[in-house]
């Protein structure tokens, strides 16, 4: 019985407000006719019936109302509760959620208003999703026309000073003649040597802007990294020997293959033993390394030069930039020599770190190793 008079209260408002009216009718008329047997019997009070009858009805009407309002505040609360639930998420607050105590109109309204707040919440997040993805492309597209101009800043003061020399001389031997055939030949080797300069700067600039182009196509093939690098070595024996320069090649036994593009790869060991010459010390040793284990093949370029600084080591990478110790007119570079090297081992997937300590400084290039199968 009580669990069927439980399940009619939760399960309909009507039926819940009338036994709250039902419970406080039988109280009320309880206390009536207690009232009425107090009056009756053990208090008589001579007083006409009707005044009894009036008091009695007045205490159970009042006994009534307190016990109906008591009842009915249990609905009551819960709506309020429910009013504070919909006033939270008018006001933003998305996370809220309402109990759901019956199975009639009001449980029916707390759950809405847990679907509504669930939805709201999900777009409230989507719309945070949407603005930071707005954020990053804006982002990136400041970062984008930033180093726009930084190329172009860059190109431009680079450009600079190859072409004012080459105007300079040119001038000079347009302007003065009574200039000696000797200083003509001198003036015109030297305008010509900046010409040299200003070609590799263009093809460099030429080069890294078509490697930073995400749609490059690879023409990939199977590389012997062993055979590669001998073949460097060769290529750059005039120039070791120009140097004093002795290299010292370290290669396994078994051929190390991977996966790439040969004319990329030759660039990125062309760029890094170029580098070494460049500003590593005369009269020393060069050391290539090739080595592979089951996941990698790794080639080492080690030269004697001066230290790199640790606040440098994380830029070298960067486009246009030089270390302080390779700002000069002998061995300063583009900036892009190593920036293209970057690009190009990102495109097969690979990995360039560099250490420098006590004057001996260390690029090691990474790729995926490549087992034959025949």
């Amino acid at each position: 019985m009580m669990q069927k008079l439980r399940k009619l209260f939760i399960s309909s408002f009507k039926w819940r407000l009338l036994i709250n009216i039902t419970l406080s009718y039988l109280v009320a008329f309880l206390i009536y006719s207690i009232l009425g047997i107090i009056f009756d019997r053990i208090i008589p009070i001579a007083v006409p019936n009707e005044m009894r009858y009036a008091l009695c009805y007045a205490i159970s009407f009042i006994v009534f109302v307190e016990i109906f309002f008591k009842l009915i505040d249990f609905t009551i609360e819960y709506i309020r509760k429910l009013r504070r639930s919909i006033q939270q998420v008018t006001s933003g607050n998305y996370g809220v959620q309402c109990e759901v105590e019956y199975d009639d109109e009001l449980g029916s309204l707390a759950a809405n208003i847990n679907v509504l707040s669930k939805t709201l919440l999900a777009k409230e997040k989507e719309s945070e999703k949407l603005k930071e993805k707005e954020r990053a492309a804006l982002d990136i597209e400041r970062n984008a026309e930033r180093q726009k101009n930084e190329l172009i800043t860059n190109v431009a003061h680079d450009l600079r000073t190859p072409l004012t020399t080459i105007v300079g001389y040119l001038e000079l031997i347009k302007d003065d003649t009574a200039l000696s055939k000797e200083d003509v030949h001198k003036y015109s080797g030297i305008a010509y040597e900046k010409s040299i300069r200003l070609q590799e700067m263009m093809d460099d600039l030429f080069e890294f802007t078509k490697l930073d182009n995400a749609d490059i196509k690879l023409n990939k093939s199977m590389i012997n990294l062993s055979g590669l690098i001998m073949q460097m070595t060769d290529e750059f024996y005039p120039s070791f020997k120009d140097c004093n320069i002795t290299p010292i090649v370290d290669l396994p036994e078994e051929n190390i293959y991977v996966q790439g593009d040969g004319q990329l790869l030759a660039r990125v060991f062309d760029n890094l033993i170029s580098n070494a010459l460049k500003y590593g010390y005369h009269n020393t040793d060069l050391k290539i390394e090739v080595s592979g284990d089951e996941k990698y093949a790794t080639v080492k370029v080690i030269n004697h030069g001066d230290t790199i600084a640790s606040e440098d080591i994380p830029l070298l990478f960067n486009k246009f930039y030089r270390t302080d110790s390779s700002r000069n007119s002998k061995t300063g570079g583009t900036g892009l020599g190593l920036a293209i090297t970057k690009n190009i081992v990102d495109l097969h997937h690979g990995d360039i770190s560099v250490t420098s300590d006590d004057q001996i400084t260390t690029f090691i290039v990474k790729f995926n190793r490549y087992f034959d199968q025949n």
